[in-house]
């Protein structure tokens, strides 16, 4: 249990988790209080799943970079888990809403969107490390909620913004699984590039 508490504080997984549960509720009850709508529209919950997401990218790699590539530990099983560790429990927060009057919905988006912007994330991490993960899913998503950028029958608009176009969209869902599986195979396999040293601190 005490190896449990150091890694989750090594990944500062509370924090993270702390965020996304913020983050989702905020955009829930502002969902709630503002529009009339029982669903919660594709922007809104693909800008919530950015979030997340972002949170998570920052649990991708710990304190310190050697132990994370000790041969003691079988990490591209670890990784991997991790990933879809996240994916479950963003989805099961999500889908908390359900059971109230504003929903985050369907369930298929929400899916498509978490799966697509968490592996997008750890693809970030694998290349440019965890602190600048967030940088290739906020300018994804930051560009499909453009007013622009809506349902299309265009295939070059249904890639370029797959977060809010209909779920069962073909385009999108493939654009989202590739993304979820390059993402977790990179990051489970590599893990995060290495930092110079003056940049890691060991957690005591």
């Amino acid at each position: 249990m005490r190896w449990l508490r150091l890694h989750l504080r090594s990944r500062r997984i509370p924090l993270a988790l702390t965020t996304v549960t913020t983050s989702i509720a905020l955009a829930w009850a502002l969902s709630l209080a503002y529009t009339d709508s029982a669903t919660i529209n594709a922007r809104t919950a693909s800008l919530t799943i950015m979030l997340a997401a972002v949170a998570v990218g920052t649990t991708l790699t710990g304190a310190d970079d050697a132990l994370d590539r000790s041969m003691a530990i079988n990490w591209p099983v670890r990784r991997a888990g991790h990933l879809l560790l996240a994916a479950a429990v963003i989805t099961a927060l999500l889908s908390l809403s359900t059971i109230t009057d504003t929903r985050y919905e369907p369930f298929a988006l929400v899916l498509r969107n978490t799966t697509g912007l968490l592996g997008l994330t750890a693809l970030g991490a694998t290349l440019l490390g965890a602190a600048l993960a967030w940088i290739a899913p906020t300018t994804w998503t930051l560009i499909a909620v453009l007013p622009s950028m809506g349902p299309s029958q265009d295939l070059k608009m249904q890639v370029a913004g797959w977060l809010v176009q209909p779920a069962g969209t073909t385009a999108a869902t493939v654009c989202a699984v590739t993304l979820a599986a390059t993402g977790l195979l990179a990051y489970a396999l590599r893990g995060c590039p290495l930092r110079p040293a003056n940049e890691t601190v060991s957690d005591r």
